[in-house]
Order: C-alpha cells, then structure tokens, then sequence
C-alpha cells in the first residue's frame, strides 16, 4: 500500500542537533492546516524538535479536516468510518517522522486542537505511537471510541479547555479526563480564560507541562 504523505512544517531544536530533543507533534482543527497550528512554534521551549500537519480532507469552511464529513449531523462524530482512515494516515506518518528524525520514543507529545485533539486521544489511546504525553486542547472524545475494547494505558494526557468556548463546551474535555480515570489513565484538565482557541496562559501550562513529562523517567 502507497503512503499518503501529509503536508508539514517542522522546526528542528534550536538549542541542540541531539535526536534526544522531545517532538512535538501539532494537529490543527477544523477549517485549518499545518501553518495555522505551527503559528504557536515560536512560543514554545527551543529545545523542542516540533512539526505540525494537515489534514486529510477538505473542509467547507476552507482549510482541512481530520473527520470525514458528514452532511446529515455536522459536527458530531458518531461512526468511526469518520475518522478510521485519517487514523492509519497520521499514524504512518508520525512513525515515518519519529523514524527520520531518529527520535526519542520516551519523548514523542500529541498536541491537537479541537478536531486535531480528538485525533491525538484518538491515536493515544490506540497504543501504536504510544507517546509520553497527549495534549488534547480545547477537544472532544469521539464516541465510537468509547466503545473500544481495549485502551492503551502508557501515555499522559493533559486536557486544557477555554472557559467561554463559543465551539465546544469544557463539559466535552471534562468528560474525555472522567472516561481517561475510568480505565486507569492519568488525566488532568486544565481550564483558562478564552473562547476557542489558545491563549497566550494556555500554551505557557502546556510548554511547562511538556517540559516536565519530558525529564521525568519513563
């Protein structure tokens, strides 16, 4: 089977050539691309190996999506068919990068917003990229996968949500860290000021947080 190879943009460490360095993976949301995620790269620690990439599918709104969408129910996720190929695609091409880079495995983070953090609990939990930590921001945990019968337990997932989302309520990450404890997985919420989308206070927790997990001992 040919790889579908997603666009990115990637900024290599710029304190040090080490393969060591954590990556950072970026996951825009929906009506966005790899530019408009990776925009935040400068404010993150400049150790960070980070890369960020596009989604699969159009969107109506311009931009791309990670879902396959759905006219009848817009915005609601209820059949994995929506997502099941985006999941095969952005796990070859994490693992093709991880392999490239010659990363380090204990120091892999999925950092997605809204669309793109249900794709990172998405890939988190499915236990093939295992990273170290899952930064779900701003997201949902999609319903289908709910109904999984297995879960991996080894990452961390932090899930930072906007106090006045206009998009999705903080109800839907409140929910995501009570189903995470629910099968033994470590999960925090994090709440800041803001509608939907990152705040200047939300992207310094989760670079401090990054930083953290990074030199914690597996």
């Amino acid at each position: 089977m040919t790889q579908t190879l997603l666009p990115f943009l990637e900024r290599p460490p710029r304190t040090t050539s080490d393969a060591s360095a954590p990556l950072v993976v970026l996951l825009h949301g929906r009506g966005a691309e790899a530019k408009t995620i990776f925009s935040v790269e400068g404010l993150l620690d400049p150790g960070y190996h980070v890369l960020a990439l596009s989604g699969l599918y159009d969107s109506a709104i311009d931009g791309r999506e990670w879902f396959r969408p759905r006219e009848e129910i817009p915005g609601e996720i209820t059949d994995a068919k929506q997502f099941d190929e985006s999941e095969r695609v952005l796990t070859e091409n994490i693992e093709s990068h991880i392999a490239r880079i010659g990363a380090d495995r204990s120091k892999i983070f999925l950092w997605g917003f809204s669309q793109g953090a249900a794709m990172a609990l998405i890939l988190g939990l499915r236990g093939i990229v295992r990273p170290r930590g899952v930064i779900a921001m701003s997201g949902f945990l999609p319903t289908p996968v709910t109904r999984w019968k297995k879960f991996d337990t080894s990452s961390h997932f932090l899930l930072p949500h906007g106090n006045d989302d206009e998009v999705l309520s903080s109800d839907t990450s409140k929910s995501a860290k009570a189903f995470l404890e629910s099968k033994g997985i470590p999960a925090e919420f994090y709440p800041y000021k803001g509608r939907h989308k990152m705040s200047m206070e939300s992207i310094e927790y989760v670079n401090n947080w990054i930083l953290r997990l990074a030199e914690q001992k597996k």
